[in-house]
Order: C-alpha cells, then structure tokens, then sequence
C-alpha cells in the first residue's frame, strides 16, 4: 500500500516520499532542465516535489527493434524530453542505525538509444532492502537528442553531461535521505557500464563518486570509428531543431542506416564523443584512464555468452542454433564477436587500471547449463540484479535459480557498494573470478 508519507527536507526542495513495502520511494526529481541539443542546466531549489511518479523515460522506440525484446522494456513508462529526473529508493526500516548509508547511483544500458531509469526492469527495490544501501536512478537523454543533435560538435555528449549533473545532484541531494555522499558507488549495465567508464575519465567528476561497477561494458564499440560518425553528422545536419519528436526519431533511424558503415560499431553508434566535452581526445584517453586508477576502485563483470542476446534475433543463427550438428559453429561465432565487442577490451582496460595502481576484480557470470540459447546472454544478470514479475515473461528469466543465484551476485554488489569489499572467491554455478 502507497498510503505512508515521509517528508524528506532537501537542499533541493521538501520531497514528499511514499513508503512502498519495505523500501522508501522519492521518484521522478528533475536534477536539470535543457532546451533541446543544448547542455543541462542545474535545477535550482523549489518548494515541493512530489515524488509519487516515476521519471519519463527519453523518447525512444518502445521496443528497440535491434534488441527484439518480448516486452516492452519501459514497462508502460511515458517518454518526453523533460526526462532528467532521478528517484531514490531507500531501506524504509533503519532500525536505530543513524549512520549515513552508502550510494549506488544507477546509469542504465541500451546502446544509448533506450531504457529509463525508472523502467521496470531496474527495479532496485530487493537491491536495497537486501543490502542496505540506497539506490539512485538515473534519467537522461538518448539517442539524436543526447549524443548527436545536428552533428554540430556542441551538441555531443548531451546525455553524459546529463549524467554528471545527476552525480552532482546527489552530492548536494542525499545525505538528506540517509545517504553518505562521500561512500558514492556508479554502476552501470552495457551502455550504462560504457558511461561509468568514461564517466572516470570526464572533467568535473572529481570528488563525485570513488567506485566503479562495470556490467558488460561494450569497450570494444567504445569511439566509433571516423567514417562512422562522419557519415551520421552528415546525415543529422538535415534534422529540423523544431521538428516533432516523431520526425526526430525518425531521422534518428536514417542516422543509424548510415552508421552501418561502421560495421560492429554501429550497434552503439550513439554515444560518448572523445575529444567533446568533457572529453579527452581519443589518443589521450588510455593516459587519462592511466592517471585516474588510483582515485577509483572498479568491479568489472560480463557474461559467459554476451552476443548469444543479439544473436537470437538474426534468423540465420536461430536456424544454426536448431540444427544442433552445426552448434559448434553458433558458438564460435559467438565467442568471437563476444570477445571483439566484449572480453579483449576490457581485459585492456583492467589490466591498465591495475598496472596504474588502482584495485579492481573481473568476474564472469557463467552458464547456467539450461540449453536455453540465451543462457548466459548479455543482460542475462539483470534479473538476478533486479528480481521482479516482469522478467517472467522475457527470455531471460533464470526461474527457480534465480533464488539462489540472485542473493549472490546482490551481495557481491551490496558488498563492494559499502565498503569497497572485491570478491576473490568464485559462487559454483554462477561467477568465476577471471583476476
């Protein structure tokens, strides 16, 4: 029942917070305003927010034709390009425990082009009451209207610059709701793992947060190629500032034609821009990374079969996947676009973080040994993450080994989100510690 009210007294208003079971809830809080392919702009303080509603969702398709879910991954969210909210969610049973609690803020994936904080398969709620920690949700800007506006070069990075406010927001916003701004973990999943990652390099993220969660981070896809995002400019300077949200997602599909160009690239052709603001070159991004290790500690994950996801909506591998004498070769396709994408990449990347003298562990989440042709896929620990309904009716669904998978991977979570804890002992049947 969403009967029970708190009050919550924030620099950033009185936010009226609702008690849902046995978390509390403070949704849909607009951390910025900004006018269409323009940067955000704070949100000074008002008087009352209510925060009984979740945060719209960006425009967007509401099934993301590339990733061919059987559910609507906003879960009946509206859009609209006044999306830049977060919501909080919080244990609602402290007990006597006065201590500040610590901070998981949330940057969910989608290629840059879907998704919302708020979706329902983000779900935080057993997150929180499990380890007790406070969650915040991020919101913010996709696709043409974050990352490209009309190819111009200051209307890059629209949508990272979203986030780094949001980060902004909570260090003002949440020791309000119990949480230590000084114990600020980000995390994020695909897309939002990408973000996290860039998010260490960005200006003007000093002191914003000290640990990093990097969930299935597309480090392989990271920076496109010049071809690629030359031929999306030049497709985008047609796109009328003024049009309808209509027009512009439809230009948005011409854009993504015209990134195909850029062959695995184009599957997150929207994103982070080096060399824009808040930036570095490309060239300079290793150094950055470099010289950033030491300030974070990063806890990176991935699944056994990242591209079995996608390649569950190509007909060809489906027919492969059938016809169980050439299995051996679905599979080597694969393990090796799993690992351009996905593996080698990121060993790169946490192999420089720890030669620089920063702490970290990867881990992998393996098969669960169902057959199941999505076994082990790409978001296939969002579940375990955010248990809820709606994954009983997606292919991702891990049934009754979810209830002993789940616990584990939260704690793993809960655990590093507290006290920057890494885990060095493999769970049977569900992580192996790859370093």
């Amino acid at each position: 029942m969403l009967n029970a009210w708190r009050d919550v007294d924030a620099p950033c208003g009185r936010v009226r917070a609702y008690v849902d079971g046995k978390v509390i809830r403070a949704r849909g809080i607009r951390y910025a305003r900004a006018q269409r392919f323009s940067r955000p702009v704070d949100e000074p303080r008002v008087d009352i927010i209510d925060g009984r509603h979740p945060s719209p969702g960006s425009p967007q398709h509401r099934r993301d034709p590339n990733a061919g879910m059987t559910f609507d991954q906003l879960g009946g969210l509206p859009t609209s390009e006044d999306c830049l909210r977060v919501s909080v969610t919080s244990p609602a049973n402290t007990g006597d425990d006065v201590s500040a609690l610590p901070v998981l803020v949330w940057i969910h994936g989608g290629a840059y082009v879907a998704g919302a904080g708020d979706a329902a398969i983000y779900d935080p709620h057993t997150l929180v009451e499990e380890q007790n920690i406070i969650v915040v949700s991020v919101t913010y800007r996709l696709g043409v209207l974050g990352f490209l506006g009309t190819g111009k070069p200051e209307h890059a990075n629209l949508g990272f610059l979203d986030q780094i406010s949001a980060l902004r927001w909570v260090q003002r916003n949440i020791a309000a709701f119990g949480g230590d701004p000084h114990n600020v973990t980000i995390a994020g999943q695909s897309a939002g793992a990408d973000a996290c990652a860039h998010l260490m390099i960005a200006e003007a993220t000093d002191s914003l947060f000290r640990r990093v969660i990097l969930a299935s981070a597309p480090l392989g896809l990271a920076g496109g190629t010049e071809p690629m995002n030359w031929a999306m400019a030049k497709v985008a300077e047609k796109i009328d500032p003024e049009a309808s949200v209509d027009d512009v997602l439809a230009a948005q599909d011409e854009v993504h034609k015209a990134a195909l160009v850029g062959g695995l690239h184009a599957g997150m052709c929207f994103g982070v821009h080096y060399g824009a603001y808040p930036l570095p070159a490309k060239s300079d991004a290793a150094a950055a990374w470099s010289e950033a290790a030491r300030k974070y500690d990063v806890l990176m994950t991935r699944t056994e079969r990242e591209i079995a996801f996608f390649a569950g909506f190509v007909p060809a591998f489906r027919r492969l996947h059938d016809r169980h004498l050439t299995s051996p070769m679905l599979e080597s396709l694969i393990s090796g676009i799993t690992s351009a994408v996905y593996t080698r990449a990121a060993k790169e990347f946490y192999d420089r973080h720890r030669m620089s003298g920063g702490q970290g562990t990867r881990l992998l989440i393996v098969s669960r040994g169902d057959g199941s042709f999505f076994d082990a896929a790409h978001s296939g620990d969002l579940p375990l993450l955010f248990p809820g309904n709606i994954w009983h009716d997606s292919f991702l669904d891990y049934g009754q080994s979810a209830q002993i998978a789940g616990p584990e991977l939260r704690n793993i979570w809960g655990r590093f989100a507290t006290s920057g804890a890494l885990p060095r002992v493999s769970v049977p049947g569900l992580i192996d510690i790859l370093g």
